[in-house]
């Protein structure tokens, strides 16, 4: 009689403890998940640090393909550290921590690319016709084979929907916002991207105020409507814009041409 007074009971607590375990279990993996990515990307900080370096008077962060090529143990870094990126789970992360993981793999599967083929003068040339290798499915992700396009449009551009997601993505190019010499961080992302974000709108690369109007980058062409949350390309422009550009929207300056520089951004070439 006793005994099945308490049996209700006894079944109560090991349906509550079985879900608290799930539950922790849950927890402690998302929370390694975290801890891992944070920690994982010092072998790529070590790479920006020593091998991004920045032009003047241009801004425009060049990287030093050669002296990687030639370093067997940075290059080794650098291998490892995109096989420690294939370890993760990115849909366990919090959406910064994720937003981060990607750009970061986006950019260091770009440096590896071209340092591999290297001395290319554009990454246009590894693909052909000029296509570049966005589409070649190189990248473990989980269990799938991704590609840089991929990653770009599928994953951040489709499923984060930022502006400002162009502003992180580095494609070797002289026209492309720069490669940051610190990996990208989930604790101060909305801040480095408002400050890449004003960094590249302030120079020539993104727009070039001509005698008959603006020139403007390509990358605000081609994904015009990922600007349009911000009101479109110009009032986008125009919150970060200096003195001098924001004077020029304001009186009425329109978009006359576009432009994009495919030239590699090699600190050996420029």
């Amino acid at each position: 009689m006793l005994k099945s007074l308490f049996l209700p009971f006894i079944f109560l607590f090991l349906t509550l403890d079985n879900n608290l375990v799930s539950n922790l279990n849950g927890y402690n993996k998302a929370e390694a998940q975290s801890f891992k990515n944070s920690a994982g990307d010092s072998d790529w900080d070590l790479i920006l640090k020593r091998y991004v370096i920045k032009s003047e008077p241009s801004g425009v962060n060049l990287f030093n393909y050669s002296a990687l090529r030639k370093s067997s143990d940075d290059w080794a870094l650098l291998n490892n550290y995109l096989t420690s990126l294939e370890g993760m789970d990115p849909d366990l992360m919090l959406k910064n921590e994720a937003i981060a993981y990607y750009a970061n793999l986006y950019n260091a599967v770009t440096v590896k690319l071209v340092t591999e083929n290297y001395q290319i003068k554009s990454i246009r040339k590894l693909g052909p016709l000029n296509s570049g290798p966005w589409k070649r499915k190189i990248i473990k992700l989980n269990t799938e084979l991704v590609s840089l396009d991929d990653i770009e449009h599928k994953i951040l551009r489709s499923k984060y929907k930022s502006p400002y997601i162009h502003y992180m993505l580095n494609c070797a190019s002289m026209s492309c916002p720069n490669l940051q010499a610190t990996s990208w961080k989930a604790d101060n992302l909305e801040a480095d991207q408002l400050m890449a974000a004003t960094e590249y709108i302030n120079s020539s690369r993104a727009v070039t105020l001509k005698t008959n109007g603006l020139q403007l980058s390509s990358i605000y062409k081609w994904f015009k409507e990922d600007f349009e949350n911000d009101g479109g390309v110009l009032d986008h422009i125009l919150t970060h814009a200096n003195k001098d550009l924001k004077n020029a929207i304001e009186r009425g300056v329109k978009i006359k041409s576009y432009n994009y520089d495919w030239t590699l951004n090699d600190v050996t070439d420029n």
